[in-house]
Order: C-alpha cells, then structure tokens, then sequence
C-alpha cells in the first residue's frame, strides 16, 4: 500500500518497489513541515525612538529676574520600548533616559556629573525590563508596584525582584532603592538621604472571587549616604509595616473587601537606642523616636450593569506612616457612601459620593469634621442637547487650640457645561458652554477673621468638522475673574486652532494660537501671545518624524513698577524627533 498525500487528505494506494524510498522521505518531509506549523510564533510590538529639545528664553529689561529658566537649554531623550511575545513568554523594555542631568532639584540647579548608580536611579529617567514566562514574572529596573491601599504603592523603586502565580497562590519579593543621597546647598533643594526598600507579598488570590494576602514593606536611609546632615526636618528615618487584605466577591454582584496594617516608624535614626523603645525584630530596631500604630479600611457594597451603591470606612492612627505611602495624611478617619446608576435608558448617568471625614481623632481638642461630597450628572436630552453637571465639596474645621480660632477651611466648586451638535450632509457643528464657578473660604487662626477667594470661569468652544475634507478646526473663548479681599484678577483669551493632512496624508499638521489679556486691580494689562505648530511626517509604514515648535511672549503692565514697567520675555521651545514602531 501506498499513503499519497491529495487535498491535505492522505489516501492508502497499491505503490510500486521503486516509489517506497520517495514515499517515506515525502512522508517524513510533510510530518516536518506541520510539526514547523504547530511551532510558536515571535512578535514583536511597541516602540523605539529619539527627541531632541531645545528651549531659549530672552528677558527684558537686561538683569530682570521675574521669570525663571523652566527647562534644560538642551536636551536629548531616548525611548525603547518593545515587547517580545511568544504564546507561552514575553519580554517587555520600558527605557526612557536622556542625556541632561535632572531630577527633583530642578534641570537648572546645577547639577553636577552623576555617578552611573545615579543616573540609572534618577526620577527623570526609567530602565525597566520585566521577563514574563506563563505564570512567573522577573521585574529588573525602575518599578512602581502597587500591593495594597496601607502598605506599599505610591513610590518608585529600581532594584529587582519577581512575581509569582501558580493557580490561586501569591508570592511577591521586591528590593531596590526608592532615592539617592543629594546634599543640601544654599538657594537649592533640602537634601536627602539615601533609602533602600524591600517589600513582599505573600497569600491567595482568584480573580474576580475572592483573596487573602499578607503584605510586608520595609524602608531605611543610609545616615551616612552624604557628608553633611541637611538643616532643619530632613532626617534620617527607618520603617516597617506589615498588612493583611481580605476580598470576596458574592453572588448577585455583592463585594467585600478589608485590610488592616500595623506600621513601626523611627522619625530620628540618629537618636539613641531606648530598652523600652517600639521594636520588632528581625524587621527593625527601634529608638526613643519610634511610634507604633495602626490603620484600617473596609468597603462593601454591590455593583450591577445599572446601579451600584457602596459604604467605605477608613482609619489612619496618629502614628500611623509607611514608607510605601510617604504623603498619606495620618490621625484620621474617613466615612464615604459612593453610588452611580443609569436612568432613561442609559441617557442619564450619574456618579456620586458623600461623606465625611474627623481629622485629629486623638485630640479632642483639636478634633475637626469635614464634610466630603462629589457629582458628576451627565445627560443625553436629545440627538442634538447634553448636559453635563458636577459638584466637589471639601471642608476642613477644627475646634481652637493653642490659637484664639480653629482652623476653617472650606472649598466648593460647581460647574455646569452644555453642548448643542448639529450637522448637515457636509459638516457636523458642536458648540459647548461650560461655567465653572469656585468659593474657599478660609479664616485666619489669630484674628478669626474669614476671606473668600471666588473665582468664575466661563468657556465657549466650537468645533466643526468637515464630513467632505479634511480639515478640523476649533475656536474657544474664556473670561475668567477671581476676587480676593483687595484684589481682583481678570482674564480674557481667544484661541483658535487648524489640523490638516497633507501630501495623501503622510503629513499631518497642526496649528494654534493663543491670546491672553489679564489686568490685576488698576494696574495697567497685561498681554500673553502663544503660538505653536506641530508637524508630523510619516516617513514610511513604521517611522514618523515629529515635529514641535511653540513661543510664548509675555509683556508686563505696570504692575511690576519702576524700573520694570512693561517687562517682558520671550521663551521659546522646539522639539524634533524620530519614532520607530515595531510589528506589523
């Protein structure tokens, strides 16, 4: 018998002594070629590319330091960022770096040469690559990783670590530093010391169902990463917090979800060791500066296509701080309803929260409510009408202390924005009106005294389109006022802008100019013209050249007096570069 391949079929047929050699080596060759099918394919997407950046600025009257050099004069970035996929592996790069030494202090402090450590870890540039094999992820570089709302998810750290999910189970290791050491000089930045971080991650989880993880995190500074301790409330500091969160998702929609976190914070490393001060060893040994606390957070609710309602509750003690969350607000606890539903079928969506929160819950003389309250109402009155509405409110108030009047602090802000859209066979308009109005009161602790800083804002803005060009224009106007005791500020621009292809569409251009004139109480006006143009080419399938020109000229009334009446300056910025896309 002979097995002959007809129509992707293999059919059975009497063969010949001479055939049966050929037979088995076109049979071996077709196995090869589908066993080469079944092989996994190699993709790779994303992108990689250059920009340069030149900035200038010219102030006159020569000597008038009003205004400051905002960016490097020069600057060169780099972006890769592809991603290798195979069905079973991926590769993903996220590099960003440039060539000018910056970071927190400003790209104008002075900043002299970096150290290789330095410039890797910089906050201006990102070196990440996160290796990924079905369910076990390597994570090298800049990470900002997010475990939990009271343990660690707010800073960036460059170290390595991994990520690990087989099935349902957790585990989570990373260590790196979050900053570097940066010496205090006169006239620049306070200065820090250098912190290295761990944290890690240990539990259950199933998506969408429920989870269990216990969560660890870990800061310290290096006292002796620079010469020289900075002046005044830079100090060396050490913490270590530790939280368990608990998730479950019932049926008919209904979720709760906890977590509970104990923190040991040392605010002075370079106070002495107390027999008696907080400690938890192997993790951190404390001194006459440590303080132990602990912070929780509960929801529960139900969410459904149409409605969803929710109560959250959370608690920071007084001594409550993580080195994963440095700017989260302490001796608090916060109440909050939250809700969105549909209405109309679907043409009324609103989303909206209220609450309140009590700052200083461990004093009660200093103990303060405020009220928290949050609306977004967006409605589709008919095929032409919408109308979108909202409303924030933030409230502080505290009880007097050690001043004659407690502290009053309250902010509301309402806006309200209406479009009309209408349309032809050859265009379709859309005019829009938003008004914003915006009152904070605050009252002064020694005089008791309250002022008001009112500010409205009116803005009127049309964009037709072009059904049978290509051509995308857009007018807008402002009028904005604020008041204060004493002083008024008003404001006047016109804008207008132009996008259009050209040559069949590899090149895509676009215009705006801006005209600003504000006047503050009797002074004489000031006037603010921007413009700028963007160009982008497309060279190929794969490449565009991008193209951004802007200058921004401002001139002084008299507000500034004598010798700088009718100061001004002119800042200019041009930024060219190349952009490579990867894949198809």
């Amino acid at each position: 018998m002979e097995l002959v391949f007809r129509n992707k079929i293999f059919v059975l047929t009497k063969p010949s002594k001479m055939k049966q050699p050929i037979i088995c080596l076109f049979l071996l060759t077709s196995l090869g070629l589908s066993a080469q099918d079944k092989k996994p394919k190699v993709s790779v997407s994303g992108n990689m590319g250059v920009t340069y950046e030149g900035y200038g600025l010219n102030r006159n009257p020569t000597g008038w330091t009003g205004y400051s050099q905002r960016k490097p004069w020069n600057q060169v970035r780099f972006t890769f960022q592809p991603t290798i996929t195979t069905p079973k592996f991926s590769l993903p790069f996220n590099f960003n770096f440039n060539t000018t030494p910056t970071n927190f202090i400003g790209p104008y402090a002075g900043i002299g040469k970096q150290s290789f450590g330095q410039y890797i870890t910089n906050p201006s540039n990102n070196f990440a690559v996160n290796p990924k094999y079905k369910w076990a992820e390597l994570q090298l570089g800049t990470q900002y990783l997010n475990y939990s709302n009271l343990s660690t998810g707010d800073v960036g750290v460059f170290g390595a670590g991994f990520d690990l999910r087989p099935d349902v189970w957790r585990l989570k290791f990373f260590t790196g530093v979050s900053q570097q050491g940066v010496n205090f000089f006169s006239g620049g930045a306070n200065g820090s010391y250098k912190r290295k971080n761990w944290m890690a991650q240990l539990g259950m989880e199933k998506e969408d169902s429920y989870a269990l993880l216990f969560n660890f995190a870990k800061g310290k500074d290096d006292k002796n990463s620079i010469p020289l301790p900075p002046p005044g409330s830079v100090l060396p500091q050490e913490g270590f917090t530790m939280s368990v969160v608990g998730k479950v998702n019932i049926k008919g929609g209904w979720y709760l979800s906890t977590e509970g976190a104990q923190s040991i914070y040392t605010k002075d490393l370079f106070l002495p060791t107390s027999a008696t001060a907080v400690t938890i060893k192997p993790f951190l040994d404390g001194n006459t500066s440590t303080v132990k606390d602990f912070a929780a957070e509960g929801m529960v609710g139900r969410k459904s296509k149409n409605f969803d309602i929710g109560v959250k509750v959370k608690y920071i003690g007084a001594g409550f701080q993580t080195v994963g969350y440095p700017f989260m607000q302490p001796d608090r606890m916060d109440y909050l309803l939250n809700t969105r539903f549909n209405a109309f079928k679907n043409k009324t969506n609103v989303t909206a929260s209220i609450g309140q929160r009590v700052n200083n819950v461990s004093n009660t003389a200093l103990k303060a409510k405020q009220f928290i309250g949050n609306l977004n109402w967006f409605s589709q009155i008919n095929d032409n009408w919408s109308v979108n509405i909202n409303y924030n409110n933030f409230g502080f108030q505290s009880n007097s202390g050690i001043n004659p009047f407690g502290i009053k602090n309250v902010s509301n802000d309402f806006g309200i924005a209406p479009t009309y859209t209408w349309s032809n066979t050859k265009m379709v308009h859309l005019l829009s009106l938003s008004y914003n109005y915006s009152k904070y009161d605050e009252r002064d602790v020694i005089t008791g005294l309250t002022t008001s800083n009112n500010t409205h804002t009116a803005l009127l803005t049309y964009v037709p389109s072009f059904l049978t060009k290509d051509l995308t224009p857009d007018f807008s106007v402002m009028y904005f006022i604020n008041k204060l005791p004493g002083f008024k500020t008003t404001l006047a621009t016109l804008s207008t802008g132009l996008a259009l292809p050209a040559m069949k569409k590899k090149l895509q251009l676009r215009g705006q100019l801006q005209y600003t004139f504000s006047k503050n109480n009797t002074f004489t006006a000031n006037n603010n013209f921007i413009a700028s143009c963007t160009i982008d080419a497309k060279l190929n399938k794969k490449t565009t050249w991008t193209n951004f020109l802007s200058t921004n000229y401002f001139k002084h009334g008299n507000e500034l007096g004598l010798p700088f009446i009718g100061a001004n300056y002119l800042e200019s910025n041009f930024r060219t570069g190349l952009m490579y896309r990867f894949g198809k």
